[in-house]
């Protein structure tokens, strides 16, 4: 079988609609470099979108959070329940109105009537003003009160730890928000870097210094980076829609974050832990929480224990008699006149099954075991304490470390692109160099926020306030 010589006027003219698409496509990536200007592409703001910082994002939360909500009206109503507790030993006073008409066969002897008895008639109105007052219970009283009075501080606590949980979360979404967004500024910036890298092998192709390969190559480098951008755009959406669900908003509320500023070059260092732990054991509202629930059980220890005691009350009534009666269909006699009656009860209880027993075991054990959860509550603070501790640390490191190589893949992008523009690099030493710059700059935006989040973090731990 013969052998075919290559058309080579073939191969000439692959080469040339070659180095056309590549002149055609230098020139719309110059266009598109003219558009953007020398600096990464900016995402435009929505103008319909308000710009919230993190102070106002806090506040809105504690405005519209349901469960934030839903907090404040259990302390609102372990303050009702103080006040119901208190109402009990005021004393009470009633007013009360008997009408009605009563046929009563009454025995009576025989030399008043032959047949031994009498039938009386009576319609009456008696309406009173009666009035009850507890004098003197020893300490069963008091002690309920101020039980109630313990719980209502509890729920105060408790409250004060779900502003600061709010505070918390709505700051990491915050910073977590505002890192993906910076991701995708570090994409934007890749990107940029990706077209001049790949601008830059086209002009080595049009002076015969590169391939087209090489060309294929920065290409790819670039659709990488496009690929990235896009990722992080989402990510950074995703980002945005977890922060408005945790303030309370609705689904389509249109955000946008201010910038949440950097983080200082030289970060000021935490206190001691030790310092931290004496700080959380004193002011954490879970701890603050567990101790009104000891003093409130030990309260009603006592109130159990005053059972065993008498009770001094006291109880009056004033009344108007406004009726008729009759015997036997007589006439009826007609009164309208005053009474009153005071009586002092004294009550001593002597005998009731063993329910005051039950009641004072139930209590003690109601105290044994608040106090077990006063003494877990102290251990998960200090162990949440040093974790948040340690984290920080280990965040501030880790942002120093990040820093450094930020700086030095900056570096070694600008120097590597330099030298393959002078035809002293190769395109595999640029695009990784290119690379490793992307990630630096990703990297550093966690980093930033892990500092950040990090802070919010010990200060959730310790009980103190991140940011209001």
């Amino acid at each position: 079988m013969p052998r075919t010589r290559p058309d080579t006027r073939a191969s000439s003219w692959c080469w040339l609609a070659a180095s056309l698409g590549l002149s055609l496509y230098a020139t719309a990536t110059q266009a598109q470099s003219d558009a953007t200007g020398a600096a990464p592409a900016q995402h435009a703001s929505d103008p319909a979108a308000r710009r919230y910082s993190l102070q106002q994002l806090i506040e809105l939360a504690l405005n519209e959070n349901p469960s934030f909500h839903e907090a404040e009206q259990g302390a609102l109503q372990a303050h009702l329940e103080t006040s119901l507790v208190r109402s009990q030993y005021a004393p009470q006073l009633n007013i009360k109105t008997l009408a009605g008409n009563e046929h009563t066969p009454l025995a009576i002897t025989r030399n008043v009537s032959p047949r031994g008895y009498i039938v009386s008639t009576s319609r009456e109105i008696i309406p009173s003003l009666q009035l009850k007052w507890l004098l003197l219970d020893f300490g069963r009283k008091k002690n309920q009160v101020e039980a109630s009075m313990q719980m209502a501080q509890a729920a105060d606590a408790s409250l004060l730890g779900a502003e600061e949980k709010l505070v918390f979360e709505v700051s990491k979404a915050y910073f977590d928000a505002s890192a993906a967004q910076g991701k995708v500024r570090a994409a934007d910036k890749a990107l940029h870097a990706a077209q001049l890298t790949e601008q830059a092998v086209i002009e080595q192709r049009h002076h015969g210094r590169a391939t087209v390969v090489q060309v294929a190559q920065a290409h790819r480098q670039t659709a990488a980076m496009q690929l990235a951008q896009t990722r992080a755009t989402g990510d950074a959406q995703t980002a945005l829609a977890t922060l408005v669900a945790t303030v309370g908003l609705s689904a389509n509320a249109r955000v946008e974050l201010d910038d949440a500023g950097d983080v200082p070059a030289e970060p000021e260092a935490p206190p001691a832990l030790d310092t931290l732990i004496a700080t959380a054991l004193n002011s954490r509202p879970d701890i603050i929480a567990a101790q009104a629930h000891v003093a409130a059980a030990a309260a009603d220890v006592q109130a159990a224990r005053s059972a065993y005691h008498p009770t001094l009350s006291i109880e009056a009534q004033v009344f108007q008699n406004i009726g008729k009666t009759s015997s036997d269909n007589s006439p009826f006699s007609s009164i309208n006149m005053t009474g009153n009656s005071v009586f002092v009860a004294f009550e001593v209880p002597l005998f009731d099954g063993g329910g005051r027993a039950t009641k004072v075991a139930l209590a003690r054990s109601k105290r044994d075991e608040a106090e077990d959860a006063l003494s877990a509550a102290k251990l998960a603070a200090t162990q949440q304490v040093t974790q948040s501790y340690n984290d920080l640390r280990t965040s501030l490191a880790n942002r120093e470390q990040a820093l450094d190589y930020t700086r030095a893949a900056e570096l070694a992008y600008q120097a590597s692109l330099d030298a393959y523009r002078h035809g002293l690099s190769s395109i595999t030493d640029l695009t990784s160099d290119e690379a490793a710059l992307a990630q630096a700059q990703s990297n550093q935006e966690d980093a930033d926020a892990g500092v950040q989040i990090a802070r919010a973090a010990v200060a959730l731990a310790v009980g103190q306030r991140t940011s209001r």
